[in-house]
């Protein structure tokens, strides 16, 4: 047996390791154009830390009270493990694909087509309600009250169209930018809760709010299933996004390995911004409806740092959070379209679209073509929504879930998948490569038909609806089920893909260690 050839099962005392998936293609894409400092970036940026908490808490304290930060730390447990499960494929598959190329090798090419549906029409959809929060931005920071429908349309499209082509400038440039406007964001963000616990410490905090108590990182005092379920449900959302750092593997200095840490390490920090700023939140302005400085009160719940940026602030306030929460949408937009945009190019690659997303642009690096699709659709769906739905905002948080976790359990599933003959070999391969992303997609999927059960209800989300039917079920559940007679059609189209020819199905399995 030569030193690198494949055995079933590692031979004491022989060191073995997991050899790299194979029948990978190079698309084009400029390695090392994006550090790995940058790629970590974009999984911070991609998630919206402002955008989220602005849109996220004010609900979130409607459903689980003052133990929100304990259920933050609870619900981004299988998110950490779907993380896990991100950083061991890209280790043996830096693909671009992502999700979509580790369905199709682990679990077969429908899997992997409907897991890359999933991921792009959840991007879309993120980038549907980021262009509503930059409408809205703008619409404070020049202070305009109740502005026409024609006015707002135009500042949707300039923002999405400035986004595109900033992306489809490139790599390199792009993850320059979404790092600037990333440190811009946290600064903006640490500001804003030292300023909140300076409020608090001098006393100044809203009359009805709790001062901090242990018990809100206390997992045994959180209310009930439903307490725990709502604010999963919310922190699934803002949790979301940390995977497109790893949609860069191609483009990422150093080697797969050091790539897939990115996602983990950009987990790991929004963890401690979301747990940290909300306990500044809940310290300063509480969680009383009948408290106009309250998180939870009718006109504060849709937009809360608008209101505690101008307790706390004063006049500017408004201003301020609406600056920070535009920075946050425009960098989350730039770096859900760059990974999506690659997503697509590598589905081209295999031959699971059409070629017309295959291109790479000889200049830039960049999949213009993929890139602009993307953009493009994004400003279709955001005037569809805009004449149908008086809650962008709102209806694309809610209707995202089902796209997110689809995708979230076939990344996990494939992880658990690939591996499942190689990683018993000891206790921490066997819970990081299959038992705990396994454990996680099985956790995702009763939340997913629990989160289309309650789309069922016309009145879920902002209670919009078509004909009877909401909106949220609409663009949610039905969006993700056209994936169907779309993946059927291009089966018909080119069927290559489908027969396993171009990306064929594969395990993990040893070689032998060089001594």
């Amino acid at each position: 047996m030569t030193a690198r050839e494949p055995v079933d099962a590692p031979r004491h005392p022989v060191e073995v390791a997991d050899v790299e998936a194979e029948g990978l293609v190079e698309k084009g894409l400029r390695k090392g154009s994006v550090s790995i400092v940058a790629a970590v970036a974009i999984g911070l940026a991609a998630t919206a830390p402002a955008y989220s908490l602005t849109g996220a808490l004010g609900y979130a304290g409607l459903e689980s009270g003052y133990q929100l930060p304990i259920i933050f730390i609870v619900s981004v447990i299988p998110m950490f493990f779907v993380a896990l499960a991100y950083k061991h494929m890209t280790t043996v598959a830096p693909d671009s694909g992502t999700v979509f190329t580790w369905g199709s090798m682990a679990m077969g090419p429908r899997s992997g087509w409907f897991g890359g549906w999933g991921l792009f029409l959840s991007s879309t959809l993120a980038g549907v309600g980021a262009a509503e929060v930059v409408v809205n931005a703008v619409v404070t920071i020049a202070g305009l009250d109740d502005p026409p429908l024609l006015l707002r349309l135009t500042i949707a499209t300039v923002f999405i169209l400035i986004t595109t082509s900033l992306v489809a400038r490139g790599a390199e440039e792009s993850s320059r930018t979404t790092l600037a406007l990333t440190v811009v964001q946290y600064g903006g963000l640490i500001l804003f809760a030292l300023i909140m616990v300076r409020a608090v410490l001098a006393g100044e905090a809203a009359p009805t709010a709790e001062p901090f108590s242990w018990s809100w990182l206390n997992p045994f005092a959180i209310d009930g299933f439903q307490a725990m379920l709502g604010g999963f449900l919310v922190a699934l959302f803002i949790f979301w996004g940390f995977d497109a750092s790893l949609a860069m593997s191609e483009e990422s200095t150093g080697n797969s390995a050091q790539a897939g840490r990115t996602g983990v390490i950009a987990m790991l920090i929004i963890l401690a911004t979301y747990v940290l700023f909300t306990i500044a939140a809940l310290s300063y302005a509480g969680l009383d409806e009948s408290d106009p400085l309250s998180m939870t009160y009718e006109d504060n719940i849709e937009d809360v740092f608008l209101v505690m940026a101008t307790e706390s602030i004063g006049e500017w306030g408004a201003v301020v959070a609406a600056l920070i929460v535009g920075i946050s949408a425009f960098s989350a937009t730039m770096s859900t379209v760059m990974p999506t945009a690659r997503g697509l190019l590598a589905m081209a690659s295999y031959k699971a679209l059409p070629g017309h997303f295959a291109s790479v642009d000889e200049a830039t690096g960049s999949p213009k073509n993929a890139t602009w699709f993307m953009g493009l659709l994004t400003l279709a769906i955001y005037v569809g929504l805009s004449f149908t739905s008086d809650a962008i905002v709102q209806d694309s948080v809610y209707s995202v879930g089902i796209s997110i976790c689809a995708y979230y359990i076939i990344a996990a599933l494939s992880c658990a998948v690939y591996f499942h003959r190689t990683a018993f070999s000891s206790i921490r391969t066997a819970l990081g490569q299959v038992i705990l992303p396994a454990a996680s997609a099985l956790l995702l999927i009763g939340v997913m038909v629990l989160e289309a059960i309650n789309m069922t209800d016309p009145d879920y989300g902002s209670g919009n609806s078509v004909r009877g039917i909401g909106t949220v079920f609409i663009v949610g559940v039905i969006g993700m089920l056209l994936g169907a007679p779309l993946m059927a059609l291009w089966n018909l189209r080119s069927p290559s893909f489908f027969r396993g020819e171009t990306l064929r199905k594969q395990r993990a399995h040893w070689v032998i260690k060089e001594e």
